[in-house]
């Protein structure tokens, strides 16, 4: 059986080494699963959706190596019989990192402070993630789930001064509950003046067109954006009116990648009934020495250590161009995760405790 592999996923190799004879590669732009015309596995990234395209019968098994499901048309593959499975979770420690890390910016540049009410929308893997880290932290947090009929509503978001979007896309049609322009131009106006909003869940949730008609002058509001509605043709208007924005890459630490795609390899072998083999991890780490007087000004001044937030990685390094959003998504993999980072000559337990909670690796020998 052919196993067809969208050549931007990373380290196929380093997994399926014992099945280099059986790869194909594609690219999504030029991919047709219409055209499947042997026995295959196919593997796909979240920018390949099949909504839409007649699948052949010749696709046994389909694979996402990602964790959004959105782009997979699984009533159709349900209907034709066609088992599907996704990298679910792998990437939820990189969402987070990166929700940190522009939290870090956020408040070396003043636009909030560890007092500002802050609101986690969706409480699911990441969201809870995050909620329970600025709570560890004592920032003035919140959260809320769209999907409990007790929370949707427009009052749960006034006051709140930073929020962070972390739901599913959902139509009216898939949920009483549903996602699609989450944020549009009434609830806009429920926010302070001077709100930052971030959405890393998906474009959609978002109104791109109300955030565009916003007017600034009167009604202040900061966006983030990692999702567009209409990937990869992003908007170049609504991308200049972001405070700053990267393109689709919250998910995409070099640690999240890598699980991804061992996730993708995994689901291929129990697809096949195959013994699933052990490869050495082959990620770099990144050694540093603690600096106990730089971590104690940031914590009093911040309640973070931004300092070294920012040195691991600096979100608004990657803003970009609306036509550079596909080269670079499909090219990106140098962001170090949290986790890469090996910190020595920590000894305090309290301190230890405090940097672990944010992910990165703590060596006190």
């Amino acid at each position: 059986m052919k196993i067809l592999i969208d050549k931007n996923i990373p380290y196929i190799e380093h997994f399926f080494q014992d099945y280099l004879n059986d790869i194909e590669y594609f690219t999504d732009q030029d991919f047709d699963i219409s055209k499947v015309a042997e026995d295959s596995i196919v593997i796909t990234r979240s920018t390949y959706k099949t909504h839409g395209k007649k699948i052949s019968n010749a696709v046994k098994f389909l694979c996402s190596a990602s964790t959004g499901e959105d782009h997979v048309d699984k009533k159709a593959l349900d209907k034709m019989n066609i088992p599907y499975a996704f990298s679910t979770g792998a990437n939820a420690v990189a969402v987070r990192e990166y929700v940190f890390s522009v939290a870090a910016l956020l408040l070396k540049e003043k636009k909030i402070d560890k007092s500002s009410p802050t609101l986690i929308i969706g409480c699911g893997n990441i969201g809870k993630g995050v909620f329970e880290a600025l709570k560890y932290f004592n920032f003035n947090v919140s959260s809320f789930d769209p999907f409990k009929p007790s929370t949707n509503s427009n009052d749960t978001i006034e006051g709140y001064e930073f929020i962070s979007l972390h739901v599913p896309f959902t139509t009216p049609s898939e949920s009483e509950y549903f996602t699609e322009d989450l944020f549009y131009s009434s609830k806009f106006e429920c926010c302070v003046d001077g709100a930052t909003i971030l959405n890393t869940s998906r474009g959609g949730v978002v109104s791109e067109k109300d955030f565009l008609e916003l007017d600034d002058d009167r009604h202040y509001i900061r966006l983030i954006s990692d999702v567009f509605e209409n990937e990869p043709k992003v908007n170049e208007d609504f991308l200049n009116k972001n405070l700053f924005a990267t393109p689709h890459i919250a998910g995409h630490s070099q640690f999240a990648r890598y699980q991804m795609t061992k996730m993708a390899y995994e689901n291929v072998m129990n697809f096949l009934g195959l013994t699933i083999n052990e490869r050495n991890m082959i990620l770099d780490n990144k050694i540093i020495n603690f600096d106990k007087n730089a971590f104690d000004n940031d914590m009093k001044e911040f309640g973070l250590p931004i300092s070294l937030m920012l040195d691991t990685y600096n979100p608004k390094l990657d803003d970009f161009k609306h036509y550079d959003f596909k080269k670079i998504r499909d090219n990106y993999n140098k962001r170090i995760g949290y986790s890469q980072v090996i910190i020595r000559g920590c000894h305090d337990i309290s301190d230890c405790n405090d940097l672990k909670m944010l992910g990165f690796t703590v060596d006190s020998s």
